[in-house]
């Protein structure tokens, strides 16, 4: 019970250090530019004083490092399991924002060649002479000598 007075008395006095902040911006430094930052910056650092006091008073800063690490363990197995669609994906941005590699492009891997038909997040689609398409993980791209000729347009 004790926990819950002291836990109104902090809001309430942070409530009363934020008006008055407010009320010595207005009457006192009304004449004074930018003085609305320090305001604020009494604002952001009462509020978060009031966050850390009420958080470690009930005991919740537990529960948030528990959330926080539950949170980073399964990020760590998910990362695990889809590796290899993550490395694709990685791939494939820098692909759509480098200058490299564009379609219509020609291109020889694996001692095949054959016009970028698709570029997709996690594959690239190429035509081959034959008409045939092959589809390449976009991993590719940054492991192995990829051949290309720009510009030029298969016969």
């Amino acid at each position: 019970m004790t926990q819950i007075v002291f836990a109104v008395i902090s809001i309430v006095i942070t409530i009363s250090i934020m008006l008055i902040a407010k009320y010595i911006d207005r009457v006192k430094f009304k004449g004074l530019t930018g003085s609305h930052k320090i305001v604020v910056v009494v604002f952001m650092l009462a509020i978060a004083g009031e966050l850390v006091y009420l958080s470690t008073s009930f005991g919740l800063l537990e529960y948030v490092f528990e959330i926080i690490a539950s949170i980073g363990v399964g990020l760590v197995v998910l990362g695990i399991t889809f590796q290899n669609k993550l490395k694709n994906a990685a791939a494939g941005l820098s692909i759509f924002l480098g200058p490299q590699v564009n379609l219509g492009d020609i291109i020889e891997i694996d001692n095949k060649v054959g016009v970028i038909k698709e570029i997709h997040l996690t594959k690239t689609i190429i035509e081959l002479k034959n008409g045939n398409e092959m589809w390449i993980p976009n991993v590719k791209f940054d492991e192995e000598i990829i051949i290309t000729h720009k510009g030029n347009k298969q016969d």
